[in-house]
């Protein structure tokens, strides 16, 4: 074998073992599905969710962040449905985390039809940012931020 040759396969060799390690996968958008919740003992409904990697504005510079929304569909649209999640993130690159609530109300605007739409914007920092909610127990979305 000649001294290219062999340099070649001792390269793949070593490399070979990495082909095969999967790396868990962040994109810029993540989505749930719509499950089933119990706002109160009158509203129950479907919310689903999603996130995605935004600008936040932190004083006068724009950091990295994710961008979280619910919609919520109580099947009532008067007013009188509304729902709080608990929204939680976690860098994984950093160990930065933290939390907030979202709340949306279940609701009909005359121009725009069913509205049961709320969003937070968290400042994460950049990196792979893991973001839970309540209402969607054992799921999670993974963004890159």
């Amino acid at each position: 074998m000649t001294p290219l040759r062999t340099a070649g396969a001792f390269v793949i060799a070593l490399g070979a073992p990495w082909l095969s390690a999967a790396a868990a996968h962040a994109d810029a958008f993540g989505q749930l599905d719509a499950v089933p919740v119990i706002a109160s003992p009158t509203c129950g409904g479907t919310v689903s969710a999603d996130a995605q990697a935004t600008p936040i504005q932190i004083g006068a510079d724009v950091g990295h962040g994710v961008g979280v929304s619910i919609r919520y569909d109580a099947g009532i649209y008067d007013g009188s449905c509304a729902l709080t999640v608990t929204a939680a993130w976690r860098n994984l690159d950093t160990g930065a985390s933290g939390r907030g609530d979202i709340s949306a109300v279940s609701t009909i605007d005359g121009h725009y039809g069913f509205i049961g739409y709320a969003n937070k914007n968290f400042a994460t920092g950049s990196g792979t940012v893991v973001v839970t909610l309540s209402s969607h127990p054992g799921a999670e979305m993974r963004i890159t931020a």
